[in-house]
C-alpha cells in the first residue's frame, strides 16, 4: 500500500480551535446564568370606578400619612430614602395600623426613586402599599379579629376508615385517644 500524502485544511482546524474559546469568552462577558427578578405592580389612574379602588380610597382616607417629598435631587432623595426606609421598619415592627407613609414623585423625580421605593416595600416585607397617580401610600393592615371560641362546645372527635396497617399506625401516634367511640 502506498502512503497518502495528508491534507490539512486550516480553516477547519483554526475553527476547531478558535470556536470553543470564543464561546468561553462571550460566556464570561456577557453572563448569561444571573438571576433576575420581578414584583407584580399595578399603578391606578383614578379612572376606573370599580368597587374595589372605590373602598380602597375608603381605606386610606383614615390613616395618618408621613410625607415623604421626592423631588429629583440625587442627594437629597437618597438621604429621605434612607430615612424612610428606617421609618417602614419601625412602624412593621410596631403593627401599627393607624400610621402610613406616602412617597409623593414631583415633576422631576428620577425612576431609580421609584424602583428603590418599591424596593424598600419588597425588603421590609410589611404591610399594605397602593400606588394613586404620583404616590405610593405604605400602611399596615388592621389587625385581625380575635376569634372567640365556645369553651362549652364537644370536643371534635377524628373518625378514620382505611385499613388495618394504616390504623394501628394511627393508634399508636394518638395514644388511642381519637376515633373509637367513648
Amino acid at each position: 500500500m502506498q502512503k497518502r500524502k495528508r491534507i490539512y485544511y486550516s480553516a477547519g482546524l483554526i475553527s476547531i480551535i478558535l470556536l470553543p474559546v470564543l464561546c468561553l469568552i462571550h460566556i464570561k462577558n456577557s453572563k448569561p446564568f444571573r438571576n433576575s427578578y420581578s414584583m407584580s405592580f399595578q399603578n391606578w389612574d383614578g379612572q376606573e370606578n370599580s368597587e374595589f379602588f372605590k373602598n380602597n380610597i375608603a381605606f386610606l382616607n383614615t390613616k395618618k400619612f408621613t410625607t415623604v417629598a421626592l423631588t429629583g435631587n440625587t442627594i437629597s432623595d437618597s438621604i429621605k430614602l434612607e430615612e424612610a426606609q428606617k421609618n417602614i421598619e419601625a412602624l412593621v415592627k410596631s403593627k401599627d395600623s393607624v400610621s402610613g407613609i406616602k412617597f409623593h414623585f414631583g415633576q422631576k423625580s428620577q425612576y431609580w426613586t421609584y424602583i428603590r421605593v418599591l424596593d424598600i416595600i419588597n425588603i421590609e416585607q410589611g404591610g399594605n402599599y397602593f400606588s394613586y397617580k404620583n404616590d405610593i401610600l405604605f400602611t399596615n393592615p388592621k389587625p385581625p379579629k380575635p376569634v372567640k371560641f365556645d369553651k362549652n362546645a364537644e370536643p371534635l372527635r377524628i373518625i378514620t376508615c382505611g385499613s388495618g396497617g394504616f390504623d394501628s399506625d394511627f393508634e399508636e401516634m394518638f395514644g388511642g385517644q381519637y376515633g373509637k367511640k367513648q
